[in-house]
């Protein structure tokens, strides 16, 4: 991905950040901090609500690379060249020089993100009790204002988790489609009818984002679903664009 700035090499693999990262995580700071944070403790004054919310965006982006990192370490390991990291707009994409030769190759490859997700969801989650807390999933139970502390681990916990579940739906791009597409591939040993039918998902799946987002719109929700919209988009249009690379790709091997 063009237009980014170098980080580093994390274990041997470039990272950078692409000019759209910090778009969004000035917005995810804003939505945190007059949002979702004062709601949480509304003691807390503005510069501890924003310096939390800057904590938290970065926190969630850095969840996000170690996200990538899980698959690109997975895919070196298994004799791929893994170009870099780029964290973008949309959250993060890891680049490989080629596609998986094997079903087995993209299965374990893709589905090792969501399990690195997963993973630090439950250290997160266990991380509650250590510090002598009850606090309990804070979307949807709150009995008493939240310390610094309890909201970090409560939101990180829990922004891990939908991380997880996101990525793991059947929607090519995603994890999930990419994990459906090894599935069929070796069931039916045709790369291009595996990928045929994952990118169909990641289209409807991407009609269907773009579809809730118009509603969240009319009403009232601007932000939520001008985001919903974007990312419906953006699977759609992969996912489409998958489709037609594979079948020229692929076309005499299906």
């Amino acid at each position: 991905m063009k237009s980014t700035v170098p980080l580093g090499r994390i274990a041997g693999i470039q990272v950078g950040i692409h000019y759209s990262w910090f778009v969004i995580l000035g917005l995810i700071t804003w939505s945190l901090a007059n949002s979702l944070l004062p709601s949480l403790n509304p003691s807390w004054d503005v510069t501890t609500l924003w310096a939390l919310g800057l904590l938290l965006a970065l926190s969630l982006f850095a969840s996000v690379l170690i996200h990538e990192l899980a698959h690109s370490i997975v895919a070196k390991a298994r004799g791929f060249d893994v170009q870099g990291i780029t964290l973008f707009l949309l959250g993060g994409v890891s680049s490989l020089q080629s596609d998986a030769r094997h079903a087995r190759d993209e299965f374990i490859i893709s589905a090792v993100g969501p399990a690195a997700s997963l993973l630090l969801a439950g250290l997160f989650w266990l991380f509650i009790p250590i510090i002598g807390r009850d606090s309990v999933l804070i979307m949807l139970h709150q009995e008493r204002p939240l310390d610094t502390i309890e909201a970090a681990l409560n939101y990180l916990w829990f922004i891990n988790l939908l991380l997880a579940i996101f990525n793991l739906l059947p929607a090519f791009p995603l994890d999930g489609g990419r994990v459906l597409r090894s599935i069929i591939w070796a069931l039916t040993g045709s790369y291009v009818k595996a990928t045929r039918v994952a990118a169909r998902g990641g289209q409807i799946a991407g009609l269907a984002l773009v579809a809730f987002g118009v509603w969240q719109i009319f009403g009232g929700n601007h932000l939520g679903g001008i985001w919903y919209a974007i990312i419906g988009w953006f699977l759609q249009s992969t996912a489409g664009a998958g489709l037609r690379e594979a079948s020229m790709a692929r076309i005499g091997l299906a």
